[in-house]
């Protein structure tokens, strides 16, 4: 995964948003137009692992959250396809529900 600027689309069985987000020297940060995202990541043997937070920062109720909260832990893992980043994990607070996670890169 290299630094740069990323677009990322993201998805559960019970709905989908995008945003972007900065991934450089392991931390993420980035946001949507209602949600910020803040996190940071590890590169290890090939794999990506992550953690980001968001965060409301507009009261907009054509952005409902993805997993019924404003404020969740995303917990992630994935790998680099190409220049795509391709991750799967969780929200803490909703464990039982699968998030996938596309990153394309947009600016180094």
């Amino acid at each position: 995964m290299k630094d740069g600027l990323y677009k990322v689309q993201f998805h559960t069985s019970e709905g989908r948003g995008r945003g972007v987000v900065y991934a450089t020297a392991g931390k993420f940060r980035g946001g949507n137009s209602a949600f910020a995202f803040v996190g940071s990541y590890t590169l290890e043997d090939g794999e990506i692992m992550a953690r980001i937070s968001t965060l409301r920062h507009t009261d907009d109720p054509q952005f409902l959250p993805l997993f019924g909260t404003d404020r969740v832990t995303l917990v992630l893992r994935g790998s680099s396809n190409g220049e795509i980043v391709d991750l799967e994990g969780t929200a803490l607070q909703r464990p039982g529900l699968p998030l996938k996670v596309v990153l394309t890169p947009l600016s180094d």
